[in-house]
């Protein structure tokens, strides 16, 4: 677990103590801005749809940190950390991180660069409803 340590090393990663309710109360706001996310797409804001699917897989993803007592410093971290901890030893299937990867570039773009489409909130918005029920399962 070289990349953990190393995150811990240079304080992007920190372990902490965290119980259940906390790890809950995280994956429901996951649950709640992927929700945010099918009403703005169905509003037509592809923008915030596609900005609020990207937040729903973070907070899930935080929520399995927390339950195993990390919290990260920054959105490449928790992506490093996922990676670490749940994709490398097949916890979760890749096609997961995939989409954490996929999300977190099209939030970028739509938010830094005004770049979005309807197509790509739907593909988003699709995927990372699958990701989630993934991750609810080894909550």
């Amino acid at each position: 677990m070289k990349i953990i340590d190393d995150l811990v090393n240079k304080g992007k990663l920190k372990h902490v103590q965290l119980n259940d309710k906390m790890v809950k109360k995280e994956f429901e706001i996951g649950k709640k801005d992927y929700a945010s996310a099918v009403a703005s797409f169905e509003a037509g804001n592809f923008k915030w749809a596609t900005i609020q699917a990207y937040y729903a897989i973070f907070h899930a993803m935080r929520a399995l940190l927390y339950k195993h007592n990390y919290r990260e410093k920054s959105h490449v971290a928790l992506k490093l950390a996922i990676k670490e901890l749940f994709i490398n030893n097949k916890k979760l299937p890749r096609s997961v991180y995939d989409t954490l990867e996929r999300g977190m570039e099209l939030r970028e773009m739509a938010d830094y660069k005004e770049s979005y489409s309807q197509n790509s909130a739907e593909n988003i918005i699709l995927a990372i409803n699958q990701a989630i029920m993934e991750i609810e399962k080894i909550l």
